[in-house]
């Protein structure tokens, strides 16, 4: 079953949907006894979760981690779900519930925590949830207006007293709204979650990063140029002369005397080019030039900016926060002019940079556009504009806040598109592609964040440990943890050093998922370094299957090498790898390696003696997903034999 769905895919994730809580209804009849009635109550609210997991999430129904129900638990809900206290108490059960079917069905993903995590955090936060849900100040703007509107005997089914009520809503004196709605617009959301943990990039790359950003030059030219004094105009913006020769030195993307088709659009003054304008604005409160007496003349900071600029950055970017990455590209007194969108804007930029810091990789700008439109949607109402075309300016002004960062060096544009120039917009601009955090961004993007009230946990608890204690340690965490711990011990030791001990951590640890965990992670490091461990590990017999599937993924083996009709044992940890890393149709077509039905059946009557953890998982498993009722009969048998010696019977 297809559990992944995209935003534009609706119908099928509908479709899937309402199969998935049949199944979860009839389940819950059959596991717990609930009645009809019962289970559609549940199943309703599974639904909940479902729709925000396709909706807001990442459309993968089948994948959950603890943040993901925190997110929706403790965030979604309190904002967007229009439930009382006393009628929201049976959510955080039926998500439960609903984690367990997922588990039982094999529905759960591969990506996925362990069943008793995500339980474990429904139960945590379980309390927490019913108090949000009562908590005004949690609540999005949508559900203050109606509860407020409730409150006051509005019906909410009934359009026109809904039309009639927000009408006067609106006539009634500001203080009064922002005293019926918490969170007036302008502020933005509150501070998000903890975010994953990530692999600090090290000291020498931070240091060529900072020095490497684009503003630094810039402002290293700017302040040559003003040099002891350059005159400027009674509001204070650069001579028309001085900003057509800036626009040029700095290269700022700025268009100067626009042409559209015959017509010409004479740039009048330095106020008219936004990036020139960003630039001087930005100068100014680094520190870099200064105005005195009419003129603009260079700092001692900004003519030293030659002999050290990485030494500035952390300042610049500050700086650049203090004016409004957006607002100081801006013009507040244009037509269609938002200036309070605009200042939203300003103080949600470093939001912006989470999903980057947290991916530490690439991130749609589309994606970061969508997040800031549903923020800025949430605290505004727009009534002459439709949330697409609401949607389209953000996405516009999103990109001038990232191409800033980019300007600071905190970020990079990958594979942006550059587009022909609109009407007035006076400057080059691409759009689409991608945004990556810079070494320099990673580490300015998490005093950030932690500043505004993020968890923002840096990797490296289990740099001096051993690759056993390392992997034990973090069974429990979310693969992306793991990732990032191991990422730090792995920077602490030689390549080979490190494959060796991973190589012994496989031979040590019992747990089969543990075992693949280090042997990827020899991948990841390296095949040529870690081959010839690998094949040490061929050598043991509680080692030799994941070390035979290690070879043959790498294509150091044939996959005829997985099965040994002399040596059946290992053939267990084969399948029970084959089964985690690429499914059941895979599971079964190693299984068919062995031979025919006649010939997997024999096999199996061996199997059930083997000694590893995973025989009777396997076992299980070829009983429930193979398709010939004698090798599941077999199957099955065997799992009996297997589960009766081992209590004795």
């Amino acid at each position: 079953m297809k559990l992944n769905f995209s935003p534009d895919e609706e119908p099928g994730f509908l479709a899937t949907r309402d199969r998935l809580l049949d199944r979860f209804g009839a389940w819950l009849g059959d596991e717990h006894g609930a009645t009809p009635d019962d289970a559609d109550e549940v199943a309703g609210n599974a639904a909940l979760a479902l729709d925000w997991k396709w909706a807001y999430a990442d459309g993968e129904l089948g994948t959950w981690r603890p943040d993901d129900v925190t997110g929706f638990l403790l965030d979604w809900c309190p904002r967007k779900l229009s439930v009382s206290q006393s009628d929201c108490v049976t959510i955080p059960a039926a998500l439960g519930s609903f984690m367990e079917f997922l588990d039982d069905q094999s529905l759960l993903a591969n990506g996925s925590a362990p069943l008793r995590r995500l339980t474990g955090t429904v139960a945590e936060v379980a309390d927490e949830f019913v108090a949000a849900m009562g908590d005004p100040s949690k609540f999005g703007m949508a559900k203050s207006l109606f509860g407020v509107a409730m409150a006051e005997g509005v019906d909410l089914a009934d359009p026109e007293q809904l039309e009639g009520w927000m009408q006067r809503l609106n006539d009634r004196p500001e203080e009064e709204r922002r005293r019926l709605l918490p969170g007036p617009p302008g502020l933005p959301p509150a501070p998000g979650p903890s975010l994953p943990p990530i692999a600090p990039p090290d000291h020498d790359s931070v240091a060529e990063s900072k020095a490497a950003a684009p503003i630094l030059e810039m402002f290293r030219d700017l302040a040559g140029f003003v040099g002891g004094g350059r005159k400027l105009t009674q509001k204070g913006n650069p001579t028309l002369a001085d900003a057509r020769a800036l626009v040029e030195l700095l290269d700022t993307g700025d268009v100067v005397d626009e042409t559209i088709g015959d017509r010409t659009f004479r740039t009048t003054t330095a106020d008219d080019l936004p990036r020139l304008r960003l630039i001087f604005a930005w100068a100014k409160k680094a520190g870099v030039v200064r105005v005195v007496h009419g003129k603009v003349i260079a700092t001692k900071r900004g003519t030293a900016l030659g002999d050290d600029p990485g030494a500035s950055f952390d300042r610049v970017v500050d700086a650049l926060l203090a004016i409004g990455p957006l607002s100081s590209q801006r013009f507040g007194d244009r037509w269609m002019a938002w200036p309070d969108v605009n200042a939203f804007l300003d103080g949600l930029s470093v939001v912006l940079l989470a999903a980057p810091y947290a991916a530490q990789g690439p991130v749609a700008t589309d994606d970061i556009a969508g997040m800031a439109a549903e923020a800025v949607l949430e605290a505004f109402e727009f009534p002459y504009l439709d949330d697409g075309q609401v949607g389209g300016r953000i996405g516009t002004d999103v990109i001038d806040i990232v191409d800033a960062f980019e300007l600071a060096g905190v970020v990079r544009r990958l594979e942006a598109k550059d587009v022909d120039l609109d009407l007035g917009v006076r400057r080059r601009r691409r759009l689409g592609g991608a945004v990556e955090l810079t070494p320099a961004g990673i580490v300015t993007a998490g005093r950030l964040l932690a500043e505004a009230g993020f968890g923002v946990p840096v990797a490296g608890r289990f740099a001096d440990a051993s690759a056993v204690e390392l992997l034990t340690a973090t069974d429990a965490e979310d693969l992306d943890v793991l990732c990032a711990e191991l990422e730090v011990w792995c920077r602490r030791r030689r390549p080979e050093e490190a494959v060796a001990e991973l190589a012994e951590a496989a031979r040590a640890l019992d747990d089969p998922a543990l075992r693949n965990l280090a042997l990827a992670a020899m991948s990841d490091i390296g095949a040529e370094v870690a081959e010839p461990f690998v094949r040490g590990l061929v050598a043991d017999a509680a080692t030799r299957g994941f070390a035979l599937c290690w070879l043959v993924d790498e294509e150091r083996e044939d996959p005829s090498a997985l099965f040994d009709a002399a040596d059946p044992y290992p053939f267990v940890d084969v399948l029970a790898h084959r089964l985690v890393t690429i499914g059941p149709e895979g599971f079964l077509g190693t299984l068919a390696l062995c031979g025919n039905h006649e010939r997997q059946i024999e096999v199996i009557g061996q199997l059930w003696r083997a000694p590893s953890t995973a025989t009777e998982p396997v076992l299980a498993a070829i009983g429930g997903l193979h398709g010939s009722k004698p090798v599941v009969k077999a199957a099955r048998k065997a799992l009996f034999k297997r589960r009766s010696s081992r209590s004795g019977g």
